[in-house]
């Protein structure tokens, strides 16, 4: 909360923003050397397997991971470990399913975006522009998410009144995204992901002992109430078959993830995804249970307090020295600028590349397509702003409509795109369609426990697959000049006298 110490935290959180924007601006101007388009949605292809890595843990552990998370343990207890456990096998699903087939067709194709990706390997602009405007959609859930996190952030450690903080957050995180490009998003990222692991340890070990150890965290939560050490957890919030329906949403809702899928059309070669899987995955192992701990000890330090959104900042301010709390603060800054960047990054990129260049100006490059991309990226912060002035109690439940959103839009379009041959555009827009539409039904009258208790993206994931393989069966295959780019060298290796048999050829 804020207290005296509050200027020393204000000071090292600026510093900490400077270091930001120099990143920023050295990464703005190696952008300028090459194509503009290349240099700024993937970075040149240059990324290699340290950047990578970080950049995929900052832009997945957004603001909900370092206020939401633990405003839901401080008010529910340990019952959500069950909700977030899914995220230890994140990487897994993303890295091991997607990262190497993304890499190889991003380099044959040449595409700059996800819905590069869903255009051209179903030759359909109407896939383009309707992915496009999805992406845009849902994202903007996401980015309301971290405005308030942010807002949230400064809110509690400075004093700062909320509607300030969401406008100075916005702007942030705005320019320098605007001014780098990929390149910037990445670097900081990599800063970024950094300080949020430094400062989750240092915050999950100075609580802890604060506390007086983890037998006395739990013998108080016992105290307040049994409920909160024990499933579902108070007033019956997680219930065993919806934990189950939550590890299954939190691995494969990332396969549909536009800001992390696009970010395996950027590294340099399969070594450094490899190593960058390696990397990211010990740091998921690592960074979540540690957040979880802060958030059940933050209960029993703090049990009342204003909004549980401030849970962690609350308890960085209680339990640390200023200048160290100020740099523990940086991380949940850090968690939400690096989130932000990159869905500003890919909803600018979504309008400016895949609904303006492909589809009104195709000569559209240079200067031009700069300026444009600088117009979208503030006009979709402006419209974020005005839709995170009024925030819901659970900073958490935005983030997870909106990824469950995005998963149960694009995850089986997009599996199903780069890996089965017989896939076409009509079972892409089915799955697209379908997906999305089912999702937003069961949510509108439903709400966030669908049929069986289930979460909606449970069956919503099922019913996009559904709808992907019954609309490819009811169309022609693809043209045999797009299945040689994307399945050419499988097709010949498993075509009679290759020992493979016809499978694939006409599956």
């Amino acid at each position: 909360m804020y207290s005296e110490n509050s200027t020393q935290v204000a000071l090292v959180i600026a510093l900490y923003l400077a270091i930001t924007f120099l990143f920023a601006f050295i990464s703005g101007r190696k952008t300028k050397k090459g194509d503009f388009m290349e240099e700024y949605f993937v970075g040149g292809r240059q990324i290699g397997p340290w950047v990578l890595g970080l950049t995929w843990i900052a832009t997945m552990a957004s603001g909900g991971t370092f206020i939401g998370v633990p405003g839901l343990l401080h008010s529910y207890g340990w019952s959500v470990f069950l909700w977030i456990s899914g995220f230890m096998v994140v990487i897994t699903t993303g890295f091991g399913i997607l990262g190497k087939r993304i890499g190889q067709i991003g380099r044959k194709t040449g595409a700059l975006t996800f819905p590069d990706l869903l255009r051209d390997r179903f030759e359909s602009p109407t896939i383009g522009v309707l992915s496009a405007l999805l992406i845009v959609i849902l994202y903007l859930a996401f980015m309301v998410a971290q405005y308030i996190a942010g807002a949230r952030v400064l809110e509690a450690v400075i004093g700062l009144p909320y509607h300030w903080g969401v406008i100075g957050f916005a702007l942030s995180v705005a320019l320098y995204t605007a001014y780098g490009g990929f390149r910037a998003v990445a670097w900081t990222d990599s800063f970024q992901a950094i300080v949020m692991l430094v400062g989750v340890i240092l915050t999950a070990w100075f609580a802890v002992n604060l506390a007086g150890g983890l037998e006395k965290v739990n013998a108080e939560l016992t105290r307040q109430s049994t409920e909160l050490v024990s499933g579902p957890g108070p007033d019956n919030f997680l219930p065993l078959v919806a934990a189950i329906s939550f590890f299954i949403l939190m691995p494969l809702s990332q396969l549909g993830q536009p800001a992390l899928v696009s970010r395996f059309l950027t590294f340099t070669n399969t070594r450094a995804l490899k190593r960058a899987a390696l990397l990211t995955g010990l740091y998921v192992c690592l960074m979540y249970p540690l957040i979880m701990l802060v958030g059940v000890t933050s209960r029993v330090l703090l049990p009342e307090i204003e909004s549980p959104d401030h849970a962690l900042t609350a308890t960085v301010m209680m339990a640390l020295p200023a200048a160290l709390a100020g740099f523990i603060i940086a991380a949940p800054v850090s968690a939400i600028m690096s989130s932000l960047s990159s869905f500003l990054l890919v909803s600018a990129g979504a309008l400016v590349r895949d609904v303006y260049q492909r589809n009104i100006n195709p000569e559209l490059s240079g200067d031009k397509a700069k300026r444009l991309t600088h117009v979208m990226t503030f006009a979709i912060t402006l419209v974020g702003v005005a839709l995170a002035l009024n925030p819901p109690q659970y900073l958490q439940l935005i983030v997870v409509f909106a990824g469950a959103g995005l998963g149960a839009t694009f995850a089986w379009p997009t599996i199903l795109g780069i890996f089965w041959p017989r896939m076409n555009r009509l079972g892409c827009l089915a799955g697209i369609i379908g997906g999305f539409g089912s999702f937003v039904i069961q949510y509108v009258t439903l709400g966030g426990s669908s049929v069986l208790g289930l979460h909606p993206f449970v069956w919503s994931f099922l019913f996009s697959l559904v709808c992907c393989v019954v609309g490819s069966r009811l169309a022609p295959r693809q043209s045999d000049e797009v299945l040689e780019i994307y399945f050419g060298e499988r097709r010949r290796r498993n075509a009679p006298g290759h020992g493979a048999g016809e499978a694939v050829q006409r599956s």
